[in-house]
């Protein structure tokens, strides 16, 4: 049986030791990637191609559990075991997003841009930037990239983010105690409103009833189709029964 009508009906969803589950830094998810037949145990440090650039893990799912068929296909490609030498690249590229986030901060307050800088990050190649920002406004950073690109000697890419692709990206704790759905397992961003929180008796109190990015919890949509007032239409009665 396949997984949602994908083109993968048919497929075994049975685990495998081809396929191990490998984190990056300090994200939440772990990150499905095919070993090509080499066995890898937990705690192995891996070098992983990531949209052409390697990227330095560790193997924390060795096999990786039960998985859907479809996922095969997107799985990134494990390249070899990380040695001394890509330890002490990934340590280097730590320090150096952090150098360029306070660089870029202090450059964004000195042009006057309203942006705010969410995350550098560099590839472990260290030959390109990319900078995370959240901004109300069109932003002509122009200057901004000219100079990071001199201090560090880097080609330079902007995104601006969101305010809840921000908390997926930064992650952290939502008021339930609990690591953020976003940044967790939650794929999409469904659309959220205020009568969601209405049909389910919640307190209408901001605080309350919004998450990290300020927006209405993600939440709120995951038990809302439960509300009679929140369906198409509401189902039947059943008939009561016949006297005897």
């Amino acid at each position: 049986m396949g997984c949602g009508g994908c083109s993968f009906k048919g497929m075994s969803t049975a685990v495998e030791t081809a396929f191990v589950g490998v984190r990056f830094g300090d994200e939440t998810n772990l990150t499905l990637c095919s070993t090509d037949g080499t066995i890898f145990a937990c705690g192995d440090r891996v070098i992983v191609e990531v949209e052409g650039e390697p990227a330095f893990g560790h193997v924390e799912k060795s096999p990786m559990p039960v998985f859907k068929p479809c996922q095969k296909s997107g799985a990134r490609r494990i390249l070899r075991a990380a040695n001394d030498d890509d330890s002490a690249a990934f340590d280097r590229k730590i320090q150096r997003e952090q150098a360029a986030k306070l660089f870029v901060q202090e450059r964004v307050r000195s042009l006057k841009l309203e942006m705010k800088v969410s995350r550098v990050e560099f590839p472990l190649s260290g030959r390109k930037a990319n900078v995370f920002f959240t901004a109300e406004h069109r932003i002509d950073f122009r200057q901004l990239v000219r100079e990071i690109a001199q201090r560090f000697g880097v080609r330079v890419q902007m995104t601006q983010l969101g305010a809840r692709d921000e908390a997926r990206l930064l992650g952290g704790i939502g008021v339930c105690g609990k690591t953020l759905c976003c940044s967790t397992w939650l794929e999409d961003f469904r659309p959220i409103s205020i009568q969601m929180a209405k049909r389910q008796n919640l307190s209408l109190n901001p605080s309350k009833i919004s998450g990290q990015c300020g927006r209405l919890l993600c939440c709120l949509a995951y038990e809302d189709d439960q509300y009679p007032s929140g369906r198409k239409s509401a189902p039947a009665a059943a008939p009561a029964p016949e006297a005897s």
